[in-house]
């Protein structure tokens, strides 16, 4: 009997193992590469640790541009599931710097890119309504100055008097100083490092001509009055209502008062000669000689106290259909006369 060596059997049964061993050690190392590979997708598209980083769109830039311009700078890396999650969410991308991090959600990336940037040497400033002239040019040149930008209030308060404005408003004012006093309107503007005091008042000034629009300008003609005189009443109300509620019926007593010639007996504008707001006043405040005392002079006085906001605005186009006369301020809001007796009364007994 023939002997049959079992060597191939056993060669082949150890290949068949060895190839086997192999393609699981390579199915391991696909899965785990896998993993990697996912994990990373994973904390790009929603998030992980990262450095800051400015990115400036250009004016102009397509979509795919903006993508490869993220890529490029270290904030995505994968710019085709990137192009998917913004599609999905339907973003438009606006030109400008944003300020990211490379360790950011796609979702939080397109969220900043999307909204309008804010150049990052910039000041943003609410100028609040009733401010004076003065008083706006200060709290612009603290709010430039904390943000370590140039800007002079002396500069400012001179070409607000002498720039040739192309403002048709401006051009119909006929006072030669305090020229734009009460045009500068109350807004929060924000301004870049390389604004000019031209560009704050020129920004001002198209805020005061977008916000006076053509329904204000008929209604001032309806009422016989000049631009310049609506927000000089304007002004009044602002700096005398008490709260905006008030407005329209403060308006309606200084239209009535104007109607009937009487004085308008305005604190605020006597407040406003003295640079000072003075709670009370004395009867030697009530008699300084100035175009702009309401005690002394009747009608409105020479131009505006104060930089009166919209609601103050239509107040004086829109007042209040009454026969009030006289207000006395008491516990913070305003009590409301007919006659002079009225108001008396209501002095002394606050009711």
């Amino acid at each position: 009997m023939k002997y049959k060596s079992s060597y191939p059997y056993i060669k082949g049964v150890y290949k068949r193992k060895r190839a086997k061993r192999i393609r699981l050690a390579a199915l391991c190392l696909i899965v785990l590469l896998l993993a990697v590979k996912l994990n990373h997708i994973r904390a790009d598209v929603f998030g992980s640790k990262g450095e800051d980083i400015i990115i400036d769109i250009p004016k102009g830039a397509t979509s795919g541009e903006i993508v490869d311009l993220l890529k490029e700078n270290g904030v995505i890396y994968y710019p085709r599931i990137f192009k998917f999650v913004s599609k999905k969410d339907n973003a438009g991308f606006q030109m400008g710097q944003h300020a990211l991090n490379t360790g950011m959600s796609y979702k939080e990336v397109i969220r900043i890119i999307s909204q309008v940037s804010t150049p990052l040497n910039s000041v943003t400033v609410t100028i609040p309504e009733g401010m004076e002239l003065w008083q706006t040019a200060e709290k612009l040149a603290n709010a430039f100055t904390e943000k370590g930008l140039a800007f002079d209030k002396e500069v400012f308060l001179q070409q607000a008097e002498s720039f040739d404005f192309d403002f048709d408003f401006v051009k119909e004012i006929k006072r030669k100083e305090n020229r734009l006093e009460g045009y500068l309107f109350p807004a929060t503007y924000t301004f870049d490092d390389e604004t000019t005091e031209i560009d704050v008042l020129l920004a001002m000034l198209n805020k005061f001509s977008s916000e006076f629009g053509d329904e204000f300008k008929a209604r001032a003609k309806e009422l016989g009055l000049t631009v310049d005189q609506v927000v000089t009443l304007a002004s009044i109300v602002e700096r005398e209502g008490a709260s905006v509620q008030e407005f329209k019926t403060v308006s309606g007593v200084f239209h009535n008062r104007l109607k009937q010639n009487m004085k308008l007996q305005s604190c605020a504008t006597v407040q406003y000669i003295l640079k000072e707001r003075k709670p009370i006043l004395s009867t030697a405040d009530t008699q300084i000689k100035s175009p702009y005392n309401t005690y002394l002079h009747a009608g409105l006085p020479i131009g505006p106290i104060a930089a009166p906001g919209a609601a103050a605005i239509s107040a004086a186009l829109y007042p209040e259909d009454t026969d009030y006369l006289y207000f006395v301020l008491k516990d913070g809001k305003h009590i409301f006369s007919r006659t002079f007796e009225e108001h008396q009364r209501a002095e002394r007994s606050g009711s």
